[in-house]
């Protein structure tokens, strides 16, 4: 019941985000590609965004091992799919309106670090994609230890000033969450049919 409550409470804000933003800082945000597409392929691009984002605060709920959840799959799907600024757009707001619904348990400061790294993980990683091929073992082995280097180590370093030792109690889990994220990710993009991924709305493949 109280799951059922927060996915209502999501799908709520997901869709106030996204109602909310004007077409013109949208166009602004994620580039002149998206700018000249045809209205409904912009609309279902934001549609796919919104879906993902909602996957993110719900996968936040699916937990194992303690702390570690899939709350990143969807963003990093996201960024493979749509794009750089559209997973950056994902990492962000995914990890607040999660954390957010759960009352900021490490404290409003860390989680916006946290989530300013999410965001600069995501776009590393869609952009990697975008550089070196979508569905090439190239880019896939590059985007994901990219991906990794800034979830875990960098963003640890990032937080040591405001946790101090105790920043290193997190290497683990987050190590774990994140692998099994990518993971998910993989295999969803990799079991997706072509005529999925090669869908006009999408970012193209290399």
């Amino acid at each position: 019941m109280f799951i059922e409550c927060q996915d209502q409470d999501s799908l709520k804000m997901v869709a106030l985000i996204f109602v909310t933003i004007d077409n013109k800082v949208i166009n602004k945000l994620f580039g002149r590609n998206f700018a000249i597409m045809t209205q409904s392929n912009q609309l279902k691009r934001i549609t796919l965004t919104a879906v993902l984002l909602a996957l993110c605060v719900i996968g936040a709920n699916v937990k194992i091992m303690g702390s570690v959840a899939f709350d990143s799959a969807p963003a990093f799907l996201g960024a493979v799919m749509l794009g750089p600024w559209f997973g950056a757009t994902l990492g962000i707001f995914g990890h607040l309106v999660s954390a957010g619904l759960a009352g900021f348990p490490l404290t409003l400061p860390i989680h916006l670090i946290i989530g300013v790294a999410m965001g600069a993980c995501m776009f590393v990683f869609g952009l990697v994609r975008q550089w070196l091929g979508k569905d090439t073992l190239k880019g896939v082995l590059c985007a994901d230890v990219l991906g990794y280097a800034i979830n875990v180590p960098i963003e640890l370093v990032l937080l040591y000033p405001l946790m101090k030792q105790a920043v290193w109690a997190f290497f683990v889990p987050l190590t774990i969450a994140t692998i099994l994220n990518l993971i998910v990710c993989e295999v969803i993009y990799a079991a997706l049919p072509h005529r999925v991924k090669d869908a006009p709305f999408l970012m193209p493949q290399k």
